[in-house]
């Protein structure tokens, strides 16, 4: 009976630590991503065909819809040798209680003659292209629609302008290519698109 007393404060407490330690782990983590941007300038321009940026994302680019890719364009640096392609969003699993960061989408070595991603860019489409795609939450190489369980939710597109060619990643994983690209960056833009209720 005395053991069973213990449980029914002991549980509610670890799930409290673990709920306070989940925040903490993403309020360092997107801390450490903007010291990351804070020195890179940021002079690209990223764009879509079927949202405005800070506006609603269509529902058939989420996973209410057919969960198709949305067309991604940058413009802005003629001199990139290639582009990096990176969707996340930070309001997991609700905007009032972030627990953990999402990656949606990850390409690397783009080419540089290609302005845009087109929609329903699938893994064989990329792989046609010679655009690596890299993992995302789900470990699947393919883009991850939004599906926010609680609150409107931002999702935002960075693409990155590069000074090389190609990037090797350690891991095919959105940590690896943020890592493999330092030093090669000569620009980078973003645009946000929103979700949720």
């Amino acid at each position: 009976m005395r053991i069973l007393k213990h449980l029914l404060w002991i549980v509610p407490l670890l799930i409290i630590l673990a709920v306070v330690g989940l925040v903490a782990s993403t309020a360092n983590a997107r801390a450490n991503e903007e010291r990351y941007h804070e020195s890179l300038p940021k002079s690209l321009l990223v764009q879509s065909d079927n949202f405005p940026n800070k506006e609603a994302i269509p529902t058939q680019f989420t996973c209410f819809g057919t969960g198709y890719s949305p067309n991604v364009k940058g413009s802005g640096a003629p001199e990139a040798r290639s582009y990096v392609l990176i969707a996340m969003d930070w309001d997991a699993p609700s905007p009032r209680l972030r627990l953990f960061p999402v990656v949606h989408w990850v390409l690397y070595n783009i080419p540089p003659t290609l302005s845009e991603i087109q929609p329903r860019a699938t893994k064989p489409i990329l792989d046609q292209k010679r655009i690596a795609v890299g993992m995302n939450i789900s470990g699947s190489t393919e883009y991850a629609p939004p599906c926010p369980p609680l609150g409107q939710h931002e999702y935002v597109f960075r693409v990155y302008a590069l000074d090389v060619d190609r990037i090797q990643p350690e891991t095919n994983n959105k940590a690896g290519v943020m890592d493999a690209m330092k030093g090669h960056i000569l620009t980078y833009g973003e645009m946000v698109g929103l979700f949720g209720g």
